[in-house]
């Protein structure tokens, strides 16, 4: 499924061969809780390397 395709520039087509959500879903927010019980409410360490890249 594609989500936040409301955001897309003007004019742009996407294909049919999946669900284009303009929002997230309620089943989108359901899967990624579920996966974030599974890591055991943990989240992932990020390298810290002193400097910011914009």
């Amino acid at each position: 499924m594609r989500t936040m395709t409301s955001d897309l520039p003007e004019g742009s087509t996407l294909p049919d061969d999946i669900p284009n959500a303009k929002k997230h879903s309620l089943g989108f927010f359901a899967k990624l809780f579920a996966a974030w019980v599974a890591m055991g409410f943990r989240s992932p360490k990020t390298p810290n390397t002193g400097e910011i890249n914009v």
